[in-house]
């Protein structure tokens, strides 16, 4: 049997140019075939994985499917953002068993920003490479392909890009700080930086005031709407009870002063909140009063954020019972202003649309295969019919027609089995160096049985293609040959 396998790649090495044609032809299909089982296995894994049991997401009015790929999967832009009040109500429904909050926005270098609660990270059994998970604002969490990427690591800090690209407006006044780096889980953490809900309010509350916070407890937006006469009469009862004299040049402290003068007071404490951060980012340690006033002023700015940007970008929701799945995203959609979508059908749905195109991929390359197919059988028959006398040879020599027969197929298996060979290297490399499928650099038994099941197609293609010249081969008259 060896001895067939010899000559039978020794005459396919005879036309080099022609088998490498044959070779490459079915490898093209057979590549394309395997990135699809590739592709398809990923996106089930990871949809399966990123669902996590949660069983409905809440956000503001628009597409469900987009609402579901920005909150749940991350890899589109929000709806918008909803009022904490509507979300309390939600979280209050009898029928509703938790709830964890998704606020979005801001980014490092590509990476999302997810303001959230430690309950994510339990959500998806998230480990610890290093590190602790948050619990103060501006404290955060990394995922394994961040950590790998950006070169961040633990008591690190880094700055958010304002949107979800890799360059834009940063928030060089808030600073984060690594505090744990998760391990792979393979689901959408790998690439998510996870943070309290009030470092989001705190930069975005930042953001919507010129610079400086906003303070919702001060009278002065009161003030602002009185007319002129308001003012004189104020003006004129401050002046009555003033013990100088009153001239023209006389300075008066307005309300409008004292909204000024707060700014500048709270603006002067977020820079010494920087400088105490700064000091511990840096090793430094806090004196005792120091670390009163961080504790105190941290504190401050923390409520007063909370209350002016009571947003959230998404609430995911979980069941207390079978029944809420019916009544409770109806309730949501026809009675507040936001709307309700249930992951599981949104990702069947774009799997469904997914699987149009890949479907699409899949005829294309096995219309190559068997394109390749045809053109190994022309090359097979070619061979034989010029090799005609040598196997009349073969059979004077001694070798039964079996042989002969062995010889054909064994030519067809082997170009055919080459072609698988290459096909699988040629599609491990492309995908190797595609980054958005990283995951699926890794081994996975299903794609591994998948790949032996097409090689056992490719053999039975060999086989197939083999079957005529090895059907004359066997019915060839060897003494009519001979006298030829």
């Amino acid at each position: 049997m060896l001895t067939i396998v010899k000559i039978a790649v020794a005459k396919l090495l005879h036309k080099p140019y022609n088998s490498a044609l044959s070779v490459l032809l079915f490898a093209i299909g057979v590549a394309l075939i395997s990135l699809i089982i590739k592709t398809e296995t990923l996106l089930n894994n990871q949809y399966k994985n990123n669902l996590a049991g949660i069983d409905l997401v809440v956000g503001a009015k628009g597409s469900p499917l987009q609402l579901i790929l920005s909150s749940v999967l991350h890899i589109d832009a929000p709806t918008g953002n909803i009022p904490l009040e509507e979300v309390k109500r939600v979280q209050s429904n009898p029928l509703v068993k938790n709830t964890i909050p998704i606020a979005l926005g801001d980014s490092h270098k590509g990476f999302r920003i997810v303001g959230t609660h430690t309950d994510y990270l339990q959500l998806y059994a998230c480990e610890f490479q290093e590190g602790n998970s948050f619990s103060e604002p501006f404290e955060a969490v990394i995922g394994a392909n961040v950590s790998k990427k950006t070169g961040l690591k633990i008591g690190d800090t880094f700055t958010g890009v304002h949107g979800f690209l890799e360059e834009g407006h940063s928030h060089e006044d808030f600073r984060y700080t690594v505090t744990g780096v998760l391990k792979r889980s393979g689901n959408v953490t790998d690439n998510l930086i996870l943070s309290p809900v009030e470092s989001v309010w705190m930069v975005h509350g930042h953001n919507k005031n010129g610079g400086e916070w906003e303070h919702k407890n001060c009278d002065c937006c009161e003030h602002e709407q009185h007319d002129h006469s308001e003012h004189g009469e104020e003006e004129h009862h401050h002046h009555e009870n003033c013990e100088h004299d009153h001239h023209e040049h006389d300075e008066t402290y307005t309300h409008e002063d004292q909204h000024e003068h707060e700014y500048e007071g709270n603006t002067h404490e977020i820079e010494t909140l920087e400088q105490l951060q700064n000091k511990l980012s840096q090793g430094g340690e806090l004196s005792e009063e120091e670390a009163k006033l961080y504790m105190e002023l941290k504190g401050q700015l923390v409520v007063k954020t909370t209350e002016a940007s009571e947003e959230i970008t998404a609430l995911l929701v979980f069941y207390k019972s079978p029944q809420a799945a019916i009544s409770l995203p109806r309730a949501i959609n026809q009675n507040t202003t936001m709307q309700a979508a249930s992951p599981a059908l949104e990702l069947n749905r774009l799997i469904s649309m997914l699987g149009m195109g890949l479907n699409t991929l899949r005829l294309l390359a096995w219309i190559i295969i068997v394109i390749s197919a045809i053109n190994i059988f022309i090359y097979l028959l070619n061979i034989f019919n010029q090799s005609i006398f040598e196997l009349a040879l073969l059979r004077l020599a001694g070798a039964s027609k079996l042989k002969v027969v062995a010889l054909l197929y064994a030519q067809g298996i082997f170009l055919a089995v080459s072609g698988w060979f290459i096909g699988m290297i040629v599609s491990y490399v492309i995908w190797m160096y595609l980054p958005q499928f990283e995951l699926g650099r890794y081994f996975d038994i299903g794609v591994f049985f998948k790949e032996l099941i097409l090689l056992l197609f490719c053999v039975g293609i060999g086989l197939l293609v083999a079957l005529i010249p090895a059907i004359k081969a066997y019915k060839n008259n060897l003494h009519f040959t001979l006298s030829r």
